[in-house]
């Protein structure tokens, strides 16, 4: 049985609709969100703790961009072609996902390899008089990712243990 011409235009103009009242409807909520968030004060909340995030903003266009994509699905299936995009999206979505979870610990798994590495050798211990570079202090913490000195002048400074295994470092004896 062949699909008849108006029942195609029918599901189009339908699928168009359904996705143009998706962003109408996206606009809409992300501008009441926005008032919400905004009437509990939070951004100022947050910013008294010393969190600078735009809430409104994201909460906002989180909202927004979720019922776009809500609407575009859904005007889709009007025209059998949900499922197609749905894996795609899904798979961007985990090739993002991947991509931010690869980028946040790049500098992470050289810092514990580093880590593991210094406490293995046991060449220095927190009460250590230390010199690297311009830093010049006692460490206080040696972690599998950073070593924290306490130099003279009180100031912690945090070095990540890669650049404590590739940098000359100078044990001071005790004085």
């Amino acid at each position: 049985m062949a699909i008849e011409y108006p029942t195609i235009i029918t599901n189009i103009v339908a699928g168009l609709l359904v996705v143009g009242f998706g962003i109408i409807i996206g606009n809409i909520f992300k501008v009441v969100i926005k008032k919400i968030i905004r009437s509990f004060e939070l951004e100022r909340l947050l910013g008294e703790i010393g969190i600078r995030f735009p809430l409104e903003e994201f909460a906002g266009s989180l909202i927004q961009y979720g019922l776009y994509l809500a609407g575009l699905i859904l005007g889709l299936t009007f025209l059998g072609l949900e499922k197609i995009v749905l894996i795609v999206i899904l798979t961007g979505l985990f090739i993002l996902l991947a991509i931010f979870i690869l980028l946040s610990i790049k500098d992470f798994i050289p810092n514990f390899f580093a880590g593991i590495i210094i406490a293995l050798k046991k060449r220095f211990k927190e009460g250590d008089n230390i010199e690297m570079n311009t830093i010049e202090g006692k460490i206080v913490h040696i972690g599998l990712s950073e070593m924290q000195v306490k130099t003279k002048d009180g100031d912690l400074v945090i070095i990540p243990n890669v650049l404590v295994s590739r940098n000359v470092m100078i044990k001071k004896k005790k004085s």
